[in-house]
């Protein structure tokens, strides 16, 4: 009688603890998003596609042609001495507008900061076209500036932060690894084929970036939710 109550006891203690193992295996399965299956999951696509969108579509835009060529552009125009001194000042202006933008973006919210970089951005590619088009030089220049200025308090870095408000911890660090790439993607594609476009097109080359801006911006106004004081379960619900 002993051994059979002994056994009788071990019985539920056993099934419990493969009950407990099993779920533990579930649990691991479904915690288990890389950057080979986060795409497959569904509630992740979405947020997935749309973060790949941000990040190519800011490369797009065409903010490296600035960074990469400005100083070539510039010799165009006036002598080496200075260009060299005005592409300084546009490194310079990056920094004091990105640091702008991380002070007033949780004031204004994402998007209202996304879309008013975008279109001042759109403008301002617009005039370097049509400056480098006439070679109105003060007008270049000017353009220079204005797309700096006009990208790094906003498209510059509320991409990578909605990068981070659109997925959960299970897969932050697939999804931003994902985003990383893209953008990275993005910079080369431009890079190597800016110079080719500009001597086959001229400065109409410039109306690729202002037609991916205009594209980008409509696909993010209806696509993108403001982020601004939500949680990621609220977030997550707009993104459906």
């Amino acid at each position: 009688p002993s051994a059979r109550l002994e056994a009788d006891c071990e019985a539920p203690d056993t099934a419990k603890a493969s009950d407990d193992s099993a779920h533990l295996e579930l649990h691991s399965e479904r915690s288990a998003v890389t950057i080979f299956n986060i795409f497959a999951i569904a509630e992740y696509r979405k947020p997935w596609m749309l973060v790949l969108l941000l990040q190519f579509g800011q490369q797009l835009s065409g903010i490296n042609t600035v960074f990469f060529y400005s100083s070539s552009v510039l010799e165009k125009m006036f002598s080496a001495h200075v260009s060299s001194i005005l592409t300084v000042m546009i490194g310079v202006l990056n920094v004091l507008a990105t640091a702008s933008g991380a002070l007033i973006v949780d004031r204004f919210g994402r998007r209202p900061l996304l879309f008013m970089s975008m279109a001042a951005m759109a403008v301002s590619v617009t005039l370097l076209g049509v400056g480098l088009a006439l070679k109105l030089n003060m007008l270049a220049v000017v353009s220079l500036y204005l797309v700096v200025a006009s990208f790094a308090p906003g498209y510059g870095p509320v991409p990578f932060l909605l990068g981070t408000e659109f997925f959960d911890v299970r897969a932050a660090s697939a999804g931003g690894s994902w985003a990383l790439a893209a953008n990275w993607v993005g910079t080369f594609i431009v890079a190597v084929a800016f110079l080719p476009l500009q001597n086959l097109m001229g400065e109409w080359v410039f109306a690729i970036f202002v037609s991916a801006l205009l594209v980008c911006g409509v696909v993010f106004y209806y696509k993108i939710p403001e982020t601004k004081g939500r949680t990621i379960e609220e977030i997550a619900k707009k993104l459906k």
